[in-house]
């Protein structure tokens, strides 16, 4: 681990920098907060693949040159991610956040438990055909977990609000005031015409009684 007290160093800082960026995110998209739709779970949620990672490179930086230290860290990071997925990824928001889920089911849940696993067993991985030790392996698994973190931020973000994804449904339409009072106005102004116009061809028309008279 001392030898990669630099390269943990660089993943704690790009893990709380992707992280204030997503806070900064959530705070400019009201529909990621929304307790309503369950979407405040989701940005918690997408937080926690900064969060975990981060810490657990930053704790492993306190004392490189015991192992124990970075182990028990890493231990409890790939526990309290796996576990914060499987608990709340199945019940993220909206339908437009179905591919961040599905992204942290299938993808962020296997990459936390070999978390868990490398740095309970580290011997394992040193006999490997890779030549890699314990947290170098765990320095692969690092980086796949911020290419998840960022991939699932992007993913739910540019997802679309709730009200834009659920189509109007069609439904008659009813008549308001406005057409109520255009329709009676129309009915008005014909009246009058038509009353005119029928009004001379009634006046030639005499009884036969007073057109015998006259003559």
């Amino acid at each position: 681990m001392k030898e990669l007290t630099a390269f943990y160093g660089i993943v704690a800082g790009v893990n709380f920098t992707l992280l204030g960026l997503w806070w900064v995110t959530v705070q400019e998209r009201p529909h990621l907060r929304g307790p309503e739709t369950g979407n405040g779970r989701t940005a918690y949620i997408i937080s926690l693949q900064f969060v975990v990672p981060g810490t657990a490179a930053l704790v492993s930086q306190v004392a490189p040159q015991t192992p124990t230290l970075w182990r028990v860290a890493f231990v409890i990071a790939g526990l309290a991610g796996g576990a914060g997925i499987l608990m709340l990824a199945p019940n993220m928001g909206t339908p437009g956040h179905r591919v961040a889920s599905r992204l942290l089911l299938y993808v962020g849940a296997p990459l936390y438990g070999l978390v868990a696993f490398a740095a309970a067993y580290p011997q394992l991985g040193a006999g490997s055909t890779a030549s890699l030790n314990g947290p170098q392996w765990e320095g692969v698994l690092f980086c796949l977990l911020v290419l998840l973190g960022a991939q699932t931020a992007w993913t739910t973000a540019m997802s679309p609000a709730e009200s834009r994804m659920q189509s109007p449904a069609l439904t008659p339409t009813e008549p308001t005031a406005e057409t109520t009072a255009e329709s009676s106005a129309e009915t008005t102004t014909e009246t009058p015409a038509e009353t005119t116009a029928e009004s001379p061809a009634d006046a030639t028309i005499e009884p036969p009684a007073q057109a015998a008279a006259k003559s």
